[in-house]
């Protein structure tokens, strides 16, 4: 803000540091307000006046926008909402019938479990499989070692 005894030079700055437009664009005015009020210029003055309308029309703008969006959103959305209550309803009534198709698969615990169920079975056998095969492969590294061992005593024994 600048004061009377103040270099008015520098005092109508912009300021860049705020990142959001809107809040920068406030700020602007805001400093512009204060700046005015400070000093008797008139082109502050019309500066200030200027910014204001700019701020104004923005906002009538973005209300207008909005309220627009709202109400196409709402003319494609209303019937909607207004029927899918009865249809949701309705399969469901189908599903209790047993006439749903295949939504009627989705409640069906029986079949679920018995799937979980095989599957389950299905990784213990993968499971014990792996371990048989860790198993083999431990034999075969001890054989290997045992076989290392061997030929290093034999060839340290036949060097001496």
């Amino acid at each position: 803000v600048a004061t009377r005894g103040e270099d008015t030079s520098s005092a109508l700055s912009p300021i860049d540091d705020v990142e959001d437009n809107k809040e920068r664009d406030y700020a602007n005015l805001v400093q512009l307000m204060e700046e005015a009020l400070c000093t008797r210029d008139s082109n502050r003055t019309n500066l200030v006046v200027g910014g204001l309308v700019q701020h104004i029309v923005q906002q009538w703008r973005e209300a207008f926008c909005k309220s627009a969006i709202t109400k196409f959103n709402c003319y494609f959305m209303l019937p909607f909402v207004d029927d899918f209550h009865r249809y949701l309803r309705g399969e469901l009534h189908k599903v209790s019938e047993g006439a749903g198709g295949e939504l009627s698969e989705i409640f069906d615990l029986a079949a679920t479990r018995s799937a979980l169920q095989q599957r389950v079975d299905e990784l213990r056998s993968e499971c014990t499989a792996n371990k048989r095969l860790q198993e083999k492969f431990a034999m075969v590294a001890a054989m290997m070692r045992r076989e290392q061992e061997r030929t290093i005593q034999e060839s340290l024994s036949g060097s001496r």
